[in-house]
């Protein structure tokens, strides 16, 4: 698969989920207000990823703090998840352990917008999980040269 294909799988990707549902972002007016700014936000849902890893696992990446401010600047700037999800992947589809916690954060996003009953989000994360998830199978094909490696890490750490 070239990075142009990767590119566009992206980019119809993002289409299909932005089409297919009409995301009405909520505020999160409670979780706001309890933690005052996007920074305490930021620590907050860091912190939930963090006690939801393997004990054997060390994080390499800001992904959940990058998701978390684009959740709290969402209704500023409509596309703000989605947004970073096109950056993050595009800009790290070669790091195998990189693009893997990326799905382990849209995962884990996903579930902790379920239990604060924030069904937009949740919705909207699963949906990112599951494109992440086939391009990370479609990059990383038979033909790719980090195609083993790559299947090895995803079954050992998100899978």
């Amino acid at each position: 698969m070239t990075k142009k294909d990767f590119n566009k799988m992206v980019a119809d990707g993002i289409s299909t989920i932005k089409e297919r549902c009409e995301w009405h972002f909520e505020t999160f007016v409670e979780d706001k207000k309890a933690c005052k700014n996007v920074f305490n936000y930021g620590a907050w849902c860091e912190k939930n990823f963090e006690a939801n890893l393997r004990e054997d696992y060390k994080r390499k990446t800001t992904f959940t703090s990058d998701f978390s401010i684009a959740e709290w600047c969402e209704c500023v700037e409509h596309g703000a998840v989605l947004d970073t999800f096109k950056r993050a992947i595009t800009e790290w589809k070669d790091n195998i352990e990189y693009f893997a916690e990326l799905l382990l954060a849209l995962n884990m996003k996903s579930w902790e917008h379920h239990a604060r009953k924030h069904p937009v989000y949740s919705a909207l994360y699963a949906e990112l999980f599951y494109l992440a998830k086939d391009l990370y199978f479609e990059w990383f094909d038979e033909s790719n040269d980090k195609h083993d490696k790559a299947m090895e890490y995803y079954y050992d750490y998100v899978d």
